[in-house]
């Protein structure tokens, strides 16, 4: 009986480990860093649809896990936005044109990229794992100035409630400040 027990639990690992129940963290970079740096069009419909996977995972994993974007330093206008400066990852200088796994893998590559464990598990704590190595506290920053969380709704991420001080660095980005 327990030789039963090791085959299936094996033939389990070995069936998540191939991606064939859900996307793990080692599936996501693989693909993820083939389509960062291919220069190129998909050339199957089974690396389109993983490549068209990179963003909205990218996305849900740090959003999820309390990150925000900085905007504009310039129009830092109150302390609330200044902490996020400090703290956080800066959609005006850190974030690439095209997306936030333009970001999420090459900092996952620097931190040696996926490890045995992202070979079986989603790629979110890969993701989240990697942007906590240079911006350990965007989140707790972003709950203590009183940014919102951001969360998907209708299709769209979102803050889950009106953010205040997005609102003045909004108003000073339109000289209404």
């Amino acid at each position: 009986m327990q030789i039963v027990v090791v085959i299936v639990a094996l033939a389990l690992a070995w069936v998540i480990q191939a991606g064939w129940i859900y996307q793990t963290g080692y599936d996501w970079f693989t693909s993820c860093w083939t389509a960062v740096n291919s220069h190129r069009e998909a050339s199957s419909p089974q690396e389109a649809s993983a490549w068209a996977q990179c963003e909205p995972v990218a996305k849900r994993a740090l959003f999820n896990a309390g990150f925000v974007f900085a905007g504009d330093p310039r129009y830092e206008v109150t302390p609330a936005l200044q902490a996020i400066v400090q703290s956080c990852p800066s959609s005006y200088s850190d974030l690439p044109i095209g997306g936030v796994y333009l970001l999420a893998v090459p900092l996952i590559q620097q931190n040696g990229g996926p490890g045995l464990v992202d070979r079986f598990i989603p790629p979110d704590a890969m993701i989240v794992r990697a942007f906590k190595s240079k911006w350990p506290n965007c989140p707790a920053a972003r709950e203590t100035n009183g940014i919102p969380k951001i969360i998907l709704k209708d299709g769209d991420w979102v803050f889950e409630s009106p953010c205040k001080p997005c609102e003045d660095e909004r108003k000073a980005a339109n000289g209404e400040r």
